[in-house]
């Protein structure tokens, strides 16, 4: 599985939105859409600047439903955080997407925090995490969750940085978290560029790729080169 985040509204609504059309159709399989935060402790310096961009000009989350809906063909994931959700509330938030989401990555959300979502009743899949640090009794209980696959964040830190995929240690705990569920596993964090995804896909189930695709996201033409030659 190939993935691709674009961020929601930015550089601005319009290019979002060719950008978004043309993600649909390339060759990728999943695209995750990121809701831009204030706060996104997650994000490395690209998409943080991104994200804080978007948010202090003021978006619409609804606004996002109108541009999934021209989706026809793909896989369609949003990442956002916690507090965006408890925010606009946690049945609003899932019977306004829940027609046309296929999960949905909390990136400030540890796998024993979906529990507390579903209560409040939020009712869209959530997507679980692995790291290099998840604990075999951790990772047991993989299949228990409702997302269809589960994200293993395979670097130390925020998104942008520095891997080697080529590492024993990752290929050791992939294997491991593999070991422990038959939900595809998918390496995000990280990942550059054509040799990156080459060495991921020789052993494992798929990849994602964000912060070389937000830095991109201003220049629609770099934004399409860089597309055409990491999806192939």
């Amino acid at each position: 599985m190939k993935g691709a985040y674009i961020l929601a509204d930015y550089p601005d609504r319009d290019l979002f939105i060719r950008e978004f059309e043309y993600l649909c159709r390339s060759k990728v399989d999943f695209i995750e859409i990121g809701l831009p935060f204030n706060d996104p402790v997650a994000d490395g310096p690209i998409i943080a600047k991104a994200s804080n961009e978007v948010a202090e000009r003021g978006y619409d989350i609804d606004d996002i439903v109108d541009v999934i809906k021209l989706n026809n063909s793909k896989k369609i994931y949003i990442m956002t955080y916690a507090n965006i959700i408890y925010n606009y509330g946690f049945e609003r938030f899932s019977k306004r997407f829940e027609s046309i989401l296929d999960g949905v990555i909390v990136a400030d959300l540890p796998n024993i925090g979906h529990e507390f979502f579903i209560k409040k009743g939020f009712s869209l899949p959530l997507i679980p995490f692995a790291t290099p640090e998840s604990r075999e009794k951790d990772l047991k209980k993989l299949n228990d969750f409702n997302g269809d696959f589960v994200y293993f964040i395979g670097i130390r830190g925020i998104t942008g940085g520095e891997v080697d995929f080529k590492s024993e240690n990752i290929k050791m705990k992939y294997s491991e978290i593999k070991s422990f569920t038959d939900k595809k596993v998918i390496i995000g964090f990280g990942v550059k560029g054509v040799d990156d995804v080459s060495t991921i896909l020789s052993y494992a189930d798929g990849f994602v790729i964000g912060t070389e695709i937000v830095k991109r996201q201003d220049d629609f033409d770099e934004f399409k080169r860089y597309v055409d030659k990491i999806y192939l």
